[in-house]
């Protein structure tokens, strides 16, 4: 069972990574070792008494009188040996708990989502019984708004004033609008609500189709096949790009990506331009080389536009479909020189994590990845290789991560990082633009490395991530690129890539 480790009491969270075991059962879990540690530890304590009695001299009367001693000792009601024999029967006793418990919330959620899926995918398979279902709801929305509206206009009238429970209603209007985000994420329903779509939207194909429990990539996969060809894809290399600092921590990598964008927040140098990937080699003390990759997030809403970092990238990767921001990674990748033993690190925000993740599926023997760092992203169909360690950084009130519609998925080599901001020092009610910027992601990054500095779940990437950034005196030199699919600027240069198809 993959490893998490959970510290409640400051609203952080570390799930996978190879410490104790899942679910809210974290303490437990992380009591049975340090059990099943003290036994281990009572037990050369033990061996360590039996070889002192043999030492003491048989014959005089102060060694009898120490074997007599460490006899009382090593044997009595309270000796080392029963000690430990106790406490390895309570860690395991604790840990079938924890299995018992985890066993039934996994069935229980498993449920859940099958009803969703059952549900949502009998409706998308009946069409007309969802349009009246919708209907009716509309309706019924439409009622309770209107006698809102009319209560309002009524008690004007009555009191030939302004209604005096407007201010009121639109005061817990406000409240109610603030906190949505974080309740539709930190109770699960927004990923839930994702999941029914995906499920409806699978349905609505021709034929019957067989329920799964990862509907959304083949709901995505049917909706972005059919936007038409985004056209062809130019990278081009910027002649004078900003020298970012040599990241010394995760967080200063995600401030790098921060860096990338193109607007607000402000970009590391004015002139950035839009689709901007920075390559930044770093050279160790030693002279060894590493490479990292910081990949901005979406940057425009609309279909097939200029700029790749647009909604026709970010549902392909949702999808499974080909992409051109992975393509075009991969060739600023090539052109920057990357060796393929040298260490590499991917990171990205929301969708440009979503690139990030498919990179890793996609670079096979050509380069060496080590360490995927995420912020924000929802997942994608594709996982990165065995071995390469994977950081998921998580808000609990941000909804763009559960657009995939599946919970997370920790594991040996995959971290989940969540942060809690209304518990931590951030906003209590975010919006759901504060809870998903880049901004607080490099915050909780950076806050994290010390709430949760040790934890076992935070070991094997942080290693992966060392292994990258390297040590004190690390220097760093960036190359920007700019991936557009603007007709002039691709006319210019002849694009290096095909069109998304």
């Amino acid at each position: 069972m993959s490893g998490s480790a959970t510290d409640v009491a400051t609203g952080y969270r570390v799930a996978g990574g190879p410490g104790p075991t899942v679910a809210d059962l974290e303490e437990l879990a992380y009591a049975c070792r340090l059990l099943e540690g003290a036994a281990d530890r009572l037990d050369a304590v033990s061996w360590t008494l039996v070889r002192a009695s043999q030492a003491c001299d048989p014959l005089s009367p102060a060694g009898i009188e120490a074997r007599r001693a460490l006899a009382a000792v090593s044997e009595g009601r309270s000796s080392p040996w029963r000690v430990a024999d106790h406490l390895r029967e309570l860690a395991a006793a604790l840990r079938r708990v924890v299995e018992l418990y985890t066993e039934a919330e996994s069935f229980a959620h498993r449920a859940f989502r099958v009803g969703v899926v059952t549900v949502a995918g009998e409706l998308g398979e009946r069409p007309i019984l969802a349009a009246t279902l919708g209907v009716i709801g509309a309706g019924i929305a439409a009622a309770a708004l209107g006698g809102v509206v009319t209560g309002i206009v009524g008690r004007s009238v009555l009191f030939q004033r302004p209604d005096p429970f407007l201010p009121l209603i639109a005061h817990h209007a406000r409240r109610a609008a603030g906190a949505l985000p974080g309740a539709l994420t930190a109770d699960g329903r927004a990923e839930l609500e994702m999941l029914a779509l995906g499920a409806f939207v699978r349905a609505s194909a021709r034929g019957r189709q067989v329920p799964t429990l990862r509907p959304v990539p083949d709901g995505a996969h049917m909706l972005f096949e059919a936007v038409p060809s985004a056209g062809p894809t130019a990278l081009l290399l910027r002649a004078d790009p900003p020298q970012l600092p040599a990241p010394r921590t995760v967080a200063a990598v995600l401030e790098n990506v921060a860096r990338s964008y193109d607007r607000e927040p402000t970009p590391f140098r004015p002139g950035t331009p839009e689709g901007a990937v920075s390559v930044q080699l770093l050279t160790h003390p030693d002279g060894t080389r590493a490479w990292v990759v910081e990949i901005p997030g979406t940057e425009d809403w609309g279909l097939n536009d200029d700029n790749t970092m647009d909604a026709t990238t970010g549902g392909r990767l949702l999808a499974g479909l080909a992409d051109d921001m992975t393509d075009a990674v991969l060739d600023a990748m090539r052109l920057s020189g990357v060796g393929p033993d040298e260490p590499v690190m991917l990171a990205g925000h929301s969708q440009g994590g979503m690139v990030a993740m498919s990179v890793a599926s996609a670079v096979g023997s050509a380069y060496s990845v080590r360490a995927v760092v995420t912020a924000g992203a929802p997942d994608i169909p594709a996982p990165a290789p065995s071995g390469v360690q994977v950081r998921h950084y998580r808000h609990a009130e941000d909804i763009v991560p559960d657009l995939d519609g599946t919970p997370d998925q920790p594991g040996a080599d995959v971290t989940v990082v969540s942060r809690d901001l209304g518990a931590t020092g951030g906003p209590t009610s975010a919006s759901i633009e504060e809870a998903h910027s880049v901004r607080r992601y490099v915050q909780t990054a950076a806050r994290a490395d010390r709430e949760l500095a040790g934890s076992p779940g935070m070991r094997a990437f942080d290693a992966a991530a060392q292994e990258v950034l390297g040590p004190d005196g690390t220097t760093a030199v960036t190359r920007q690129f700019q991936v557009t699919r603007d007709p002039a600027l691709v006319a210019a240069q002849p694009p290096r890539m095909s069109p998304s198809r």
